[in-house]
């Protein structure tokens, strides 16, 4: 499932991965993943983007922190 999609609202492209936990695909200016094991870590490295000032959607966080915790 993905949580955000590259488009002009989104510099990131976050989804949860088959074999477990999540990705930051193409991680702006790290050109390469980022890989995570839960839904809070995620939404925390999205915050991070934010503050960088890549485009994140809000509702991709709002979304990660409403995930159960494993």
């Amino acid at each position: 499932m993905a949580y955000a999609r590259f488009s002009r609202d989104s510099d990131v492209y976050v989804y949860e991965d088959i074999r477990g936990g999540f990705v930051c695909e193409r991680c702006p200016g790290v050109g390469q993943e980022f890989r995570c094991a839960t839904a809070a870590e995620m939404a925390t490295h999205l915050r991070q983007h934010q503050a960088k000032g890549d485009l994140v959607p809000d509702d991709a966080i709002v979304e990660l922190e409403s995930e159960p915790s494993s």
